[in-house]
């Protein structure tokens, strides 16, 4: 028997192939990691993040190609900018090697062209979970471009996708699920319990998804988001200390739950059937 290019005699791809696919499958998420940052941080802060160049975040100087370089850039000069020796925040390291990891995993779980397809899901998610965690804000062109980008690819009957009927009724039930929710909530409380954003960003996992992910996705982001508060809560007290958070940013469960529907749902309903 003969090695076919790629492969070994008997048919499975060779060791070093593997290996240099995830190599490189890693880099290209630790760029898009640095392109999800700057997306993040310029959009809370009023900036254009498609057209204006990467700069220095102390001294706006205008960063050369090695410091933008992703991971490289930040431990090149040990964690301080090149230009001005202050010391860069450790957030964007940590996004860029989180973004090469969840890419990797996104590859291997993902088949074939729905990976593409899914990609600028995966992107407009963590954009949004920087940007609900820092300032309790989901941007709309993230979550309602992000919900008329899916319904497009769903109307293109693109791999992986929703039929267009299931998007849409993903979509509108997303939608329809939270905000009775927070209606609900609002009467018994007078107040409301999520913000607007989280309605929009249902909407959009709904269009993606597909209907049958919503209930799943809800009940496990809202079980972690207990979790964690109660975590914050007991170790507040535990310091005696009055300042636990009243408020959680829902986007930042909603948004890693949705990656996990992604990413595992699919092979453990195909496995149930």
């Amino acid at each position: 028997m003969y090695a076919l290019n790629g492969f070994d005699c008997c048919g499975f791809p060779k060791m070093s192939d593997t290996i240099a696919s995830f190599i490189l499958i890693a880099l290209i998420g630790a760029c898009l990691g640095s392109f999800v940052n700057v997306a993040a941080l310029r959009t809370l802060s009023g900036e254009d993040w498609v057209r204006q160049p990467s700069t220095c975040f102390h001294c706006a100087k205008k960063l050369n190609f090695f410091d933008n370089l992703p991971i490289i850039g930040f431990i090149r000069h040990g964690g301080k900018s090149g230009c001005c020796d202050q010391t860069l925040p450790r957030r964007y390291l940590y996004v860029e090697l989180a973004f090469a990891a969840v890419l990797v995993v996104a590859w291997q779980q993902i088949a074939g062209f729905a990976f593409l397809s899914f990609l600028p899901f995966i992107l407009l998610l963590a954009v949004i979970f920087l940007t609900d965690l820092e300032a309790f804000i989901i941007p709309d062109w993230a979550s309602l471009g992000g919900a008329t980008l899916g319904l497009a690819l769903a109307l293109a009957g693109a791999p992986g996708m929703p039929a267009l009927p299931q998007a849409v009724l993903g979509g509108a039930g997303g939608f329809a699920l939270i905000y009775f929710i927070n209606t609900a909530y609002k009467l018994w409380r007078g107040h409301d319990g999520m913000g607007f954003g989280d309605v929009k960003l249902m909407a959009m996992l709904g269009i993606w998804l597909g209907p049958v992910s919503l209930l799943p996705i809800l009940f496990a982001a809202s079980m972690s988001g207990a979790f964690v508060g109660i975590i914050a809560i007991l170790a507040a007290r535990g310091a005696n200390n009055d300042s636990a958070p009243a408020q959680l940013p829902f986007g930042c469960f909603l948004a890693p739950t949705a990656l996990l529907w992604l990413f595992f749902a699919p092979q453990l309903l195909r496995g149930a059937q």
